[in-house]
């Protein structure tokens, strides 16, 4: 949504400067009304239509789109896991407070108050245009309505339907310049125009691109009734007389074309200017490149282009197996050599499709081992499967047959903000309070009677950013070997690492301190 109203925002931005710079010094004022509307709906709908790069160039809001977010059950060391794809954000660094997560509900609230009132506002606005119009005086000026009312306003035009003083028409005062002007309004529906910009205002009311979009618009039906006045033949000093003579006059609805909106030295001077068809031409031909270009700049990525990235990708496949066997492409590797292998394998990761299973055999730190050996090289396109559990192996079945001191619950939503056992937490304490968790020992009541019985089970939503769920995983680990790594330093006189794969002691510390990690399939 962000990347649509800024798009959206400065192509606008970018069509109204081009009218200021290019077309408003031409006497071209209906060409350049119909270049407003047109420029206010293409800003609108431009980063939808698929002629642009922005995709592929303007990469903004995107994340890595390595998905991580899995489902793991409980086991001796390692869980059998189902992974599936979800669009992510990435966010870096440390994740805010929960406790400032009231603000995206207030500021929702604000928007939805603030349009409701401008939309009441312009409802009211137009009722009592109507009401106007029906309950007071009128006459007709060729064919047009005009309705006649006691307050001393400037004279004004909604739709078809014609406002002015009625004690100032019945004197005489409201010349026929003055009702061909605002019959000029009443002909050509400027109020439409007005209409629409005022629904969109409502809308997209924290747009400052739209109030002065508007008051352009506003200021050409001005320039278009001006030159309609003039065609008939009328001195231009007299009538820039009779304009002055209504500038202090007041104004009673926003809906509505006035006279008298911005009577100033540009107006009078656009009543001046002679007319050069050439450079109307030249100046006209230039709208065209305009939006093609905007639209390149702005729309997006037609999706055929990420078709026939597809068609030429290079598919690899990777099966973890159990803790010492990785085939890649179908050839065995060894968890030492991956990294190098994996290098030569996938040349090109952006256009490549990685199918990614996983055995129930699978030591989790393995998993997460090839997981950050694939973000590093930028992997982006892989499909997940796994061997699927029995259903004695549910989190429902397990949770049943625990006492909840043993689960810790860690809970990740869409913005990144932690909760651990439903309290607000951060990621960078996320580490001592597993710690704590873990190495318990039943001295404290909510926590684990040991460290066997200890399980970390983490739920995350469909769009938990990216690098929260990954660091706090990496964290979880890191906490899981540290305790190996002191444990085995303080029985056998040597980190855990240089312990023996498969060997008695390598296991009695892996008994000690079971990685026991459940993460609940995204919410």
């Amino acid at each position: 949504m962000i990347t649509y109203l800024l798009y959206s925002t400065v192509c606008m931005g970018l069509i109204l400067l081009f009218y200021h710079a290019v077309l408003a010094k031409e006497k071209m004022y209906q060409i350049n009304r119909w270049y407003l509307l047109f420029g206010l709906a293409f800003s609108l709908i431009v980063p939808f239509l698929p002629i642009g790069m922005a995709d592929s160039y303007l990469n903004l809001d995107r994340g890595p789109e390595l998905p991580i977010v899995s489902e793991y059950t409980i086991g001796t060391d390692m869980q059998t896991k189902t992974e599936k794809p979800v669009s992510t954000t990435a966010e870096s660094g440390e994740q805010p407070p929960l406790g400032i997560a009231w603000i995206s509900p207030l500021l929702v609230l604000l928007y939805g108050v603030v349009s409701l009132f401008l939309f009441v506002r312009m409802a009211w606005h137009f009722c009592r245009m109507q009401l106007r119009s029906m309950k007071n005086p009128a006459v007709f000026f060729q064919g047009h309505k005009v309705v006649l009312l006691d307050e001393e306003i400037a004279p004004h035009t909604f739709w078809s339907t014609i406002f002015v003083n009625k004690q100032q028409y019945e004197n005489g005062q409201i010349s026929n310049e003055i009702l061909i002007h605002e019959l000029t309004h009443a002909r050509q529906y400027h109020t439409l125009d007005i209409l629409i910009l005022e629904f969109l205002k409502t809308i997209f009311w924290f747009n400052p691109v739209l109030y002065l979009y508007k008051t352009t618009i506003q200021l050409n039906h001005e320039f278009i009734a001006d030159e309609n006045v003039l065609s008939k033949g009328t001195d231009i000093t007299q009538y820039q007389a009779l304009l002055l003579s209504m500038r202090k006059a007041q104004t009673v609805n926003t809906l509505s074309t006035s006279l008298h909106f911005k009577i100033t030295k540009k107006r009078f001077q656009m009543m001046t200017q002679h007319n050069s068809p050439y450079r109307t031409f030249l100046k006209t031909a230039t709208i065209l490149p305009l939006f093609l270009v905007l639209g390149m700049l702005f729309g997006c990525e037609p999706a055929s282009m990420e078709e026939d990235h597809s068609d030429q990708a290079q598919v690899i496949t990777l099966e973890l197996i159990d803790d010492e066997t990785i085939k890649l492409n179908g050839e065995k590797v060894s968890p030492t050599d991956f990294k190098s292998r994996f290098a030569k394998a996938v040349p090109e990761p952006k256009n490549s499709i990685l199918n990614f299973k996983v055995h129930p055999d699978t030591p989790f730190g393995l998993v997460t081992d090839i997981q950050k050996i694939m973000r590093e090289h930028g992997a982006l396109r892989i499909n997940y499967s796994t061997t699927q559990l029995s259903e004695s192996q549910s989190e429902e079945t397990w949770r049943t047959k625990l006492d909840n001191r043993n689960i810790l619950d860690i809970l990740i939503n869409n913005q990144g903000n932690i909760l651990i056992n439903e309290e607000p937490a951060s990621l960078s304490s996320i580490k001592k309070l597993a710690r704590d968790f873990i190495t318990n020992n039943g001295e404290k009541e909510h926590l684990s009677e040991n460290p066997r019985e200890a399980i970390i089970a983490i739920e995350t939503d469909k769009r938990t950013p990216h690098d929260t769920y990954t660091n706090a995983l990496d964290k979880i680990m890191a906490v899981y070997d540290e305790l190996r790594n002191q444990a085995s330093l303080q029985k056998f006189g040597k980190p855990f690492q240089l312990l023996e794969e498969g060997s008695k002691e390598r296991k009695q510390v892996e008994t000690r301190y079971p990685k026991r990690i459940s993460i609940k399939d995204p919410s």
